[in-house]
């Protein structure tokens, strides 16, 4: 069992709430949650990315409850940031893909690109329902989720495009402060903690 997953699953298995036996038996049988890449080229972008950005994202996210007193409970602070990317399990996929990988000489004696077949994460999403929207969905399935948790979670990208949207993101943000630190608690350890695989 890989360090995050054991932390994963004992942090899950610390939440009282009903139905969270039956999210995990989901995440540990009919989901790659463990095994998923967090994106294609970017932050975690290697087998076992995701569950290793959910965790840093928790360790930031319990940092900045008790940092800004936010009074988080420790059932919320675990379901928002270990299951805010619900959304990828069962996403990517391994695929072939062309590469350029420095240069080569060719017959006629001329410097040219040297392209190579590399195996890449893709992606294939089988119930296109957005991102956290669609974690909300997949998570609502098993646990009933408070006001707050919605909207961490359907938020943590950060400030929507479209204007309806970005109104209720404010909103929500100005009612739920935690809103801003899930989302930042996401971008930091993205940004900051997470290597990428060229």
């Amino acid at each position: 069992m890989s360090e995050y997953k054991e932390k994963i699953l004992n942090a899950l298995n610390s939440v009282q709430r009903e139905g969270i036996d039956k999210l995990i038996d989901y995440l540990e049988s009919k989901t790659d949650y463990f095994t998923a890449p967090a994106s294609t080229k970017y932050h975690c972008n290697y087998e076992g990315g995701l569950a290793e950005h959910s965790w840093k994202v928790k360790e930031l996210f319990e940092e900045k409850n008790r940092y800004f007193n936010l009074g988080l409970s420790q059932d919320t602070i675990i379901i928002c940031s270990l299951l805010h990317d619900l959304c990828k399990c069962n996403f990517y996929k391994k695929g072939l893909k062309n590469v350029k990988d420095g240069k080569k000489i060719n017959g006629y004696g001329k410097e040219v690109d040297n392209w190579i077949e590399k195996e890449v994460w893709e992606i294939e999403d089988q119930l296109p329902l957005g991102h956290g929207s669609k974690s909300v969905i997949l998570l609502q399935k098993f646990l009933r989720l408070s006001e707050l948790e919605v909207m961490a979670i359907l938020f943590h990208m950060g400030i929507p495009e479209e204007y309806e949207m970005k109104q209720a993101y404010n909103k929500s943000s100005e009612k739920y402060p935690a809103i801003i630190t899930l989302h930042t608690a996401d971008i930091e350890s993205s940004y900051l903690l997470e290597k990428i695989i060229k």
